[in-house]
């Protein structure tokens, strides 16, 4: 009889063991493949930013070229002419894509565009900072498509 009820419960130690071992087994993996999906879509979702984009209230023309990992952007800035870009940089914050663009041309420097990427319009919405002037102005931009 003592020898039953030994073997039941060593058997039933084994079996919560091995449900628990599984269950671990199973969230951890689920969290890695879910941490690493969420990684790929924001590599995904921040080549979105890649394109032409015209401003809505202008010939302003803002070219997007790489989308670096480390935070950079490859862009040009015409208006309509080409003006020098001093720095052009992209970021995430609470999931929303986010571009910084610093001119650094005659009559621009200093000079910066910050825009929020909008993905239901498409778009490029926020503020242009005229560093000469000292004066700020909401602008957008729609992703520009060539005929």
């Amino acid at each position: 009889m003592k020898k039953n009820i030994v073997f039941i419960i060593i058997t039933l130690i084994i079996i919560v063991v091995v449900i628990a071992s599984y269950y671990l087994f199973s969230v951890n993996t689920s969290e890695e493949k879910s941490s690493g999906e969420v990684k790929q879509n924001r590599v995904a979702e921040k080549k979105i930013l890649i394109g032409e984009w015209l401003r809505t209230d202008s010939d302003y023309l803002i070219k997007i070229a790489t989308v670096n990992d480390d935070g950079s952007l490859l862009a040009q800035y015409f208006n309509p002419n080409p003006i020098n870009v001093g720095s052009a940089n992209w970021e995430t914050i609470s999931g929303d894509l986010k571009i910084i663009i610093e001119l650094s041309d005659v009559n621009y420097p200093g000079s910066t565009y910050t825009l929020n990427y909008l993905p239901d319009k498409d778009m490029l919405a926020g503020e242009y900072y005229q560093a000469v002037e000292g004066l700020t102005f909401y602008v957008e931009f729609s992703r520009y498509k060539a005929n």
